[in-house]
């Protein structure tokens, strides 16, 4: 990228407005343009306090570009991470930081840079608040570490700029016709009663791999992450307490730790799950036999023909669209199958801590920004049942009946009391 323009400044008269105006490039290189009114001393001395804001202080080194320190922070800093955030924070620093700030020396770089910087993000309505949050702990973290090098007096990182972030974000919403922006849990899909019957039918196609059934089975029924459910061994289901444990997850063929504690987790799993996932082990002995000593023994539960591990994007952009359109369901993610399976907790009436718990969320405040308007939904006329304890059911009309719900409606059974699909 070629240098910006830089320069101390001028102070114009503009003989249409008859008024004086700074003409200004700040540490950037970007331009600012400010009418400061009739009085010619008090545009000099605006233009000073510009200069002043550009100056670095004595004993600085003040020719270390933030491009040259950035792109050494990088290089040091993703070798003690997992490779899902190296990938984030190179597209943090190569397409974010290095962009605004690179041709500014580290000493340059003010606190008002740093809020212009945010306020661009914001404006721009094409980031996220996390995105947003998470390019800028990465730009303190570089700034950090140039003051323990010396190459800065001070981190001009503004330390309440978090605030600053929600006021902006709130304000962008307000003008963009949002209640409250960016803030707001985007509204989940996931699959209702009947798709999800379609669905696994589809997944029983004749043209599709066996193993499809029992991998999106899983994922709807334990609603483990994409990588957790492709990480998955053997060894990791507990036939006789039924459960699931989710140790490690699977990221580009490399198998790391979940993505937080909370998301070790044992999952409770039924009868039916357990006879399917029987039903694909036998399958899988029978085809690592005639594989023989071509088999990579992983000890993975859903795997290539070879038993290494599946490729997370053929699986979504190849199985799982082809499956969605031979059921004539809409387009949805994979993660969706992830909500399924917490409606289907919520609809068989489970307490949101248990719920939190099988999602493996770090807090119940996110199980519930999540899911309440499914509990709220599943949950109409409660207020009559807990009455009917005091008075009594036969005394109580209950909300909703005329849509064949009352308060002795049972939990959610997808498949009847039959056998599998």
């Amino acid at each position: 990228m070629s240098k910006r323009k830089r320069g101390l400044g001028v102070v114009r008269f503009r003989k249409d407005t008859k008024k004086y105006v700074t003409d200004f490039y700040d540490n950037l290189g970007h331009r600012h343009v400010k009418t400061i009114g009739t009085n010619h001393s008090e545009a000099l001395y605006e233009l000073e306090e510009q200069r002043n804001m550009k100056r670095s202080p004595d004993g600085i080194n003040k020719e270390v570009l933030f491009q040259t320190f950035a792109e050494a922070w990088l290089k040091r800093k993703i070798v003690m991470v997992k490779e899902a955030t190296q990938v984030s924070y190179e597209g943090i620093v190569k397409n974010h930081l290095i962009p605004y700030f690179g041709n500014a020396n580290l000493s340059e770089i003010t606190r008002a840079n740093i809020k212009d910087f945010l306020k661009d993000k914001v404006v721009s309505g094409k980031l996220k608040k996390k995105t947003i949050r998470n390019i800028l702990i990465v730009l303190s973290e570089i700034l950090d570490e140039a003051l323990d090098d010396e190459l800065i007096a001070n981190n001009p990182y503004p330390h309440k700029i978090n605030k600053q972030i929600t006021q902006i974000t709130q304000n962008q919403g307000k003008s963009n016709g949002k209640e409250n922006g960016d803030t707001t849990f985007k509204k989940i899909d996931c699959l209702q009663t009947n798709e999800i019957i379609l669905f696994l039918n589809a997944c029983q196609d004749h043209k599709e791999d066996p193993q499809n059934y029992s991998l999106f089975y899983t994922a709807i029924f334990t609603g483990a992450r994409r990588g957790e459910l492709l990480a998955l061994q053997w060894g990791d289901i507990d036939w006789n307490r039924k459960q699931i444990h989710i140790r490690r997850s699977l990221y580009k063929t490399k198998f790391q730790i979940p993505k937080s504690k909370y998301s070790v987790r044992a999952i409770d799993i039924e009868d039916r799950l357990l006879t399917i996932l029987k039903q694909h082990r036998k399958r899988q002995t029978e085809i690592r036999l005639r594989a023989g000593s071509k088999w990579v023994d992983n000890d993975l539960i859903f795997c290539q023909k070879d038993g290494s591990p599946l490729d997370a994007d053929n699986l979504y952009h190849r199985d799982f669209h082809r499956i969605l359109k031979r059921s004539g369901i809409r387009r949805i993610r994979i993660h969706d199958l992830r909500h399924t399976f917490a409606s289907i907790l919520i609809a068989a009436k489970h307490s949101p801590k248990y719920i939190q718990n099988q999602m493996g969320h770090g807090s119940i405040q996110i199980t519930m920004d999540l899911y309440c308007h499914l509990m709220e939904e599943v949950h109409e006329g409660a207020a009559d049942k807990t009455a009917s304890v005091i008075f009594g059911s036969g005394n109580v009309m209950v909300t909703g009946q005329e849509k064949g719900v009352t308060a002795d409606s049972q939990p959610l059974d997808l498949f009847g009391s039959g056998g599998l699909i």
